[in-house]
């Protein structure tokens, strides 16, 4: 199974934005810093399914 090309890219966004609300609660908790980071592999099949514009606000950093 490769995933599902029609929700992948929404759903790689929902999870950036799930795991940006974790993590800044568990900085609030424990007062340390903690980045969300991704590494993307850049073959346009890869790129084109998911809107990096709108991910990278919940992200510190994008490594392609």
């Amino acid at each position: 199974d490769l995933g599902d090309p029609i929700n992948d890219g929404p759903a790689y966004i929902a999870l950036m934005q799930e795991l940006r609300v974790m993590l800044d609660e568990l900085e609030a908790e424990t007062g340390r810093s903690y980045e969300l980071t991704s590494a993307i592999g850049v073959g346009f099949d890869k790129i084109e399914k998911v809107d990096y514009g709108q991910a990278i606000q919940y992200m510190d950093y994008i490594f392609a």
